[in-house]
């Protein structure tokens, strides 16, 4: 691994506040949040890579899990129905 490199960055509070958040809850610091953000960002965009390479036609719901559980991803959710507001038309 190379050796750390000092920098200065800048966050919204709002994302400042959740990372400074996560580190305390998880025991971490404030870079080491931000360093497991930037691995996760690296793997997502890692597998978009890889699909875009290798096309959707073959992907099935088992290779998804699959890849999910060696990333030590959450299985995914299924998105369940939109409930309409009070002021939501019916029939629409």
């Amino acid at each position: 691994m190379a050796p750390a490199q000092k920098l200065s960055i800048s966050l919204s509070g709002e994302e400042f506040e959740w990372a400074k958040k996560r580190a305390r809850s998880l025991g971490m610091s404030l870079s080491a949040v931000i360093s497991e953000a930037l691995l996760r960002q690296r793997q997502v965009d890692g597998g978009v890579r890889l699909i875009e390479e290798l096309g959707t036609d073959d992907i099935t719901d088992e290779d998804l899990a699959a890849v999910r559980a060696e990333l030590g991803w959450a299985p995914a959710r299924k998105a369940s129905p939109r409930r309409r507001g009070r002021g939501g038309r019916r029939g629409a």
